[in-house]
């Protein structure tokens, strides 16, 4: 039966790939898109797939390399140079409204949902990570303010790479409180993100350095490479793990050093036919999620379905309009910057790293991000478009 359900799943990319610029006229995005289908699968083989039929040790390292690869991309066309020139927004965006974020989640989880404060950090972190994929549409609408698409690009290419330490530190404090009062979590902690940078300092530099020597000597494709950058991030996820490190965060590192350090005409298309690649996987980790979503929510609470849908909205604006406070923008692009912070992949991967935790607590972390990713996925998609056509009445 899981052959039946495969062939739907390839119904579906098919239907998507032939019809993907009227699904977007019809306010259809990718995620949305994938999340119903793996929906539709779960309602439609309930009695025959189980979550546990499938089986983790093959779809969760699809996922978390995935994001792996995304994080690597994301931050190697970062532009660090253009940042630094026109740095103010993202920088209100990332290290005043990211972290107020967090404070505001944590405290309003403890306090609504009755998690301990470990516990509610953990599910803040979950949730804050955006996604700017889920809001394409916006990122590419010329009639938008550049600054305010630039904005948005940069805060959901960095914010997610900035949590990846925050969770796992979070995510050791919440699994063994006692070692917190002996500097242990700190220690190990401290270990892997030393594993993360050498291995990602020492394989980047080696890399640019063939890079460079194989174009002179015409060793690869002179227009085209694909898989160059995704085995690369592959490579470097993989055996930062293998070392007990932090792929992710080294996944991370080494994209911001490509993008320091690899100057070449060729790097966009090089990232930009990596990325169409691990688009896939991306879809496929989309279904993952619709699949297991409703088996998740169903014992889901109004309270845990109110703090969703205040993390969605009112527990992301009001810490990004506090940040923004002192800007000079009004208030129109307060609001939007405010409002467009989707919950995507980072959220997704996260969500699915607590799955088999045996935890009381877990349980409600998973159910309530969960949901609160299915309420991005179509608040955020749906809003996109009409949000970037009130620009066009402006200017």
């Amino acid at each position: 039966m899981s052959y039946t359900a495969l062939a739907w799943l390839g119904v579906a990319l098919f239907i998507y790939s032939i019809s993907v610029r009227q699904l977007q006229r019809a306010e259809l995005t990718g995620p949305m898109w994938f999340v119903l289908i793996g929906i539709g699968l779960a309602l439609g083989f309930e009695h025959h797939v189980s979550i546990r039929e499938l089986d983790r040790q093959l779809w969760q390292p699809v996922v978390e390399l995935t994001l792996a690869i995304f994080l690597f991309s994301d931050a190697a066309k970062t532009r660090l140079r253009v940042l630094a020139a026109s740095y103010q927004l993202p920088t209100l965006l990332l290290l005043l409204g990211l972290p107020l974020t967090v404070l505001f989640a944590t405290a309003v989880a403890h306090y609504l949902l009755g998690l301990s404060f470990a516990a509610a950090a953990l599910l803040a972190i979950v949730v804050t990570p955006t996604d700017a994929a889920l809001c394409r549409g916006f990122i590419t609408a010329k009639q938008v303010p550049a600054n305010l698409r630039e904005a948005i690009n940069i805060e959901s290419g960095l914010n997610d790479g900035l949590c990846v330490p925050l969770f796992l530190l979070a995510l050791a404090l919440f699994d063994n409180p006692q070692a917190l009062a002996g500097g242990d979590i700190f220690m190990v902690f401290i270990r892997e993100l030393g594993i993360a940078l050498g291995v990602a300092v020492s394989l980047t530099l080696i890399a640019i350095l063939l890079l460079k020597r194989a174009k002179f000597h015409h060793l690869f494709a002179k227009n085209t490479s694909p898989f160059l950058f995704v085995g690369f991030a592959i490579m470097v996820y993989a055996l930062t793990q293998s070392l007990h490190g932090s792929g992710f965060i080294a996944a991370f590192v080494s994209g911001l050093l490509f993008d320091r350090f690899y100057n070449d005409e060729l790097k966009d298309t090089l990232i930009a036919e990596g990325e169409n690649i691990a688009e896939l996987a991306a879809m496929l980790s989309w279904t993952i999620f619709g699949f297991i979503s409703l088996a998740t929510l169903s014992q889901l609470s109004l309270a845990g379905f109110c703090y969703a849908l205040g993390a969605v909205t009112i527990l992301r604006v009001l810490p990004v309009l506090l940040a923004l406070g002192r800007s000079n923008l009004d208030w129109q692009a307060k609001l939007t910057l405010a409002w467009f912070g989707p919950r995507g992949l980072a959220s997704v991967v996260f969500t699915l790293m607590l799955l088999d935790m045996a935890n009381p607590e877990v349980r409600l972390i998973t159910e309530v991000a969960v949901c609160t990713i299915l309420l991005s996925v179509f608040l955020h998609g749906l809003t996109t478009r009409p949000i970037a056509l009130s620009f066009a009445k402006k200017f």
